[in-house]
């Protein structure tokens, strides 16, 4: 029999899928793709060096006006997110609390064992400069660092001089760090049990990097039949991520506390980085809504199989994606060969949008869902059909997804590598002007 309770079971594993693989982000290590811009932004790139600060030196420094900020913020968000969850009055932040740097972390709700600290990220031939090479584990809050082992992060320190183009790179992948991890009610934490985000409405939350898909992927275009159907749809959240971080960031340059405007604006970019990429914003892309619903539909009856092959076909394809754009951009990185159709798109000067409240969700999610359909009609067309589809084929951890490249040369030569390219060109673009019109919406408020 049809229940909703059945139909949001079978949906939400289709959504699970999409966060299953072992670190499937919207990007692989956004500092790559995010560099190319921000160093062709000279309101960025030709910014002096400026003194590292601590979180907790710049909370106990602001305590009276981050009080202010936050409630303030709190009461905006309130009135105009429709669909959001309101942060627990007891969790509001208190200047007079004993513990301010606790106290900040709970108002902002975020996983209070996130590191935090102050370091570098260094892209692929940059030299560490004499810098403390920092363990995985002193960054990323996972149990599994092997894909972190592969990145360097150097130690930076209260008081240092670092250049803003590298506080950004950073911390444009702090989120993927660990800032969203468990923060539900049924995440098996504390602070997920008080932080008022209900239980996780999709993914897994058994497996620690599943938990923060809800904070990464944003469905605000899916049809009105599957809203109904499946109201859970809309506990998504990068909408106000990137708000409040936005907020924290004018506030800090404008009182002096330039390290933080530039990390906070780093952390609403990755949220707007994510949303550029077809699969944070669409549910199935290629996959209308009728077949979404007969593959659930088929699924209550007792006929499994092609819901089975749908989730294992949208995790193989949101892999494909991710692996190919890794294989290629750290490719460039170490060739030192910036020439293709992806990093002209990322570095040319183009025409970006006046960033308002609703420009996240009317320009930068519409856009990405608007890809979607072409986005698996190049998947289908141009990547070897083991890969993409065929769902007796487990893409993770096969010894063909790191040879990608290769196999898509091979089946259809250099014309597949250059239509691929082209496709991700044209996800880099959006990509390019919406960090543009983030970045230059908070620089405004800059003294």
């Amino acid at each position: 029999m049809f229940t909703p309770t059945l139909f949001k079971t079978t949906l939400a594993a289709l959504l699970c899928s999409t966060m299953l693989v072992s670190n499937a982000n919207a990007w692989s290590e956004h500092s790559l793709i995010t560099f190319p811009i921000l160093n062709t932004m000279p309101e960025v790139a030709d910014q002096a060096p400026i003194k590292v600060e601590t979180l907790a030196e710049f909370v106990t420094a602001e305590a009276q006006g981050l009080e202010k900020l936050l409630a303030s913020n709190e009461n905006w968000l309130r009135e105009n997110f429709a669909y959001y969850k309101p942060r627990p009055d007891a969790l509001a932040f208190n200047a007079s609390d004993t513990a301010l740097l606790q106290s900040f972390i709970h108002a902002i709700r975020i996983n209070p064992n996130s590191r935090i600290n102050p370091y570098v990220q260094l892209l692929p031939g940059q030299d560490k400069q004499g810098r403390r090479r920092l363990d995985a584990a002193e960054v990323a809050v996972f149990s599994n660092l092997d894909h972190y082992n592969a990145i360097t992060f150097v130690e930076v320190k209260s008081g240092e001089m670092v250049t803003p183009i590298e506080v950004l790179v950073s911390a444009n992948d702090d989120p993927d760090h660990g800032l969203d991890i468990g923060l539900f009610e049924d995440s098996n934490t504390e602070f997920g049990k008080m932080y008022g985000f209900g239980n996780q409405a999709f993914g897994n939350p058994a497996l620690e990097y599943s938990t923060q898909a809800p904070f990464h992927m944003g469905f605000y275009y899916e049809s009105s039949v599957l809203f109904t159907l499946a109201p859970f749809l809309r506990d998504t959240f990068p909408d106000y991520r990137v708000h409040m971080y936005k907020a924290l960031s004018e506030y800090a340059f404008s009182t002096g506390h330039d390290y933080w405007g530039w990390r906070f604006m780093g952390w609403g970019m990755h949220y707007v980085g994510d949303i550029a990429q077809s699969y944070h914003s669409t549910l199935q892309p290629g996959v209308s809504t009728a077949s979404s619903l007969w593959t659930n539909a088929k699924d209550m009856m007792g006929y499994p199989q092609a819901k089975i092959d749908a989730i294992q076909l949208l995790s193989n394809r949101h892999l494909v994606l991710e692996e190919f754009q890794e294989i290629i951009t750290k490719q460039a990185y170490e060739n030192n060969d910036f020439s293709s159709a992806l990093f002209k798109a990322l570095t040319k000067e183009t025409a970006v949008v006046e960033y308002t409240d609703n420009t996240f969700v009317e320009v930068f999610a519409k856009n990405s869902y608007d890809k979607s359909d072409k986005l698996a009609d190049y998947l289908e067309r141009w990547v070897p059909e083991q890969l993409v589809s065929d769902p007796s084929f487990e893409v993770d951890g096969s010894k063909e997804i790191d040879m990608i490249v290769e196999m898509i040369r091979e089946q259809h030569g250099e014309e597949g590598i250059t239509q691929m390219t082209n496709l991700l060109a044209e996800f880099m673009s959006d990509h390019n002007a919406n960090t543009r019109s983030f970045v230059r919406a908070i620089l405004t408020h800059k003294p």
